[in-house]
This record gives structure tokens, C-alpha cells and sequence, in this order.
């Protein structure tokens, strides 16, 4: 009876790809480039690569959270009342998420960041950096249910 819940994960386990952070630290070692101010990471997502950025830059790392989706992954309309970034006006921030499939929660979060040079960073999918390129599934994070 339970044969075809585990041939359902074993399949879904053999699509995983799996990246081990000394990987996502050299991604971010070698598409990096130039000086920053600070890193800004996208709540949940983007802390674990934003704090390994922040690490490889030796920058100041903040959060920021864009609730532009809920804990279900469906589109919001609330806006951001994030005041922990203090001013950000005239510095470069590299802005990092886990993926960007529609680019709508970077966009969100640049909103947050308009007086400031923004670079945009994610670990798969579209940006101005995306260490692993474009992808056709999220980022199932080992601490996810």
C-alpha cells in the first residue's frame, strides 16, 4: 500500500539537484564583482545566499520582507512597511532572493530600495546575477515542509 507513496518521492528526490553551500559560496565568489555597500535579502528565500554574499563582500547584511506572496505562494497586495533598512539613498546594494520567475518579488523589494543603485542576485532565474542560471523549479530548502 505505501509502495506508490514512496515510488512518488524516490521520483520526485531523483529531480532534485543538489547544491552544497561550498558551491553556492564559489557561484557567488566568482559572479561577483565590484564594491558594495550592503546586501539586502529577501525574507525566507534569499537570507542564506544574501548572508554568504554579505560574508564574501564584508558588507552590512539587512532583511527586508516583501509581502507580495503569503506563506502559499499566492500573490498579495500589501505593501511593505520594512523600516529596518534605515537610508539606503546613493549607496549600491545587492539586492538577493532564492529565484526570480516572474521578477515580480525583486521588483517589489527594489520599490523599498528606489534611492539606491540596486544589483539584483539569485541563486536560479532572471536577474542581473543569477549564479545557476535560468531553472524550471523552485528552491526546496532542506528546513521547507
Amino acid at each position: 500500500m505505501n509502495s506508490g507513496k514512496q515510488t512518488r518521492r524516490k521520483h520526485r528526490q531523483s529531480e532534485l539537484q543538489v547544491i552544497s553551500l561550498d558551491e553556492l559560496m564559489a557561484m557567488i565568489r566568482a559572479k561577483l564583482e565590484g564594491e558594495f555597500d550592503m546586501v539586502v535579502g529577501i525574507e525566507r528565500g534569499g537570507i542564506l545566499p544574501a548572508y554568504l554574499a554579505s560574508r564574501w563582500l564584508d558588507v552590512p547584511l539587512k532583511a527586508i520582507r516583501t509581502p507580495f506572496r503569503n506563506e502559499n505562494h499566492l500573490t498579495q497586495n500589501k505593501q511593505s512597511q520594512d523600516s529596518r533598512l534605515g537610508s539606503v539613498r546613493g549607496k549600491r546594494v545587492l539586492l538577493v532572493d532564492d529565484v526570480a520567475n516572474t521578477g515580480a518579488t525583486l521588483s517589489r523589494a527594489a520599490q523599498e530600495l528606489a534611492d539606491a543603485e540596486i544589483i539584483s542576485m539569485v541563486i536560479s532565474g532572471e536577474a542581473d546575477i543569477s549564479l545557476f542560471g535560468p531553472h524550471e523549479k523552485c528552491i526546496r530548502w532542506p528546513w521547507d515542509k
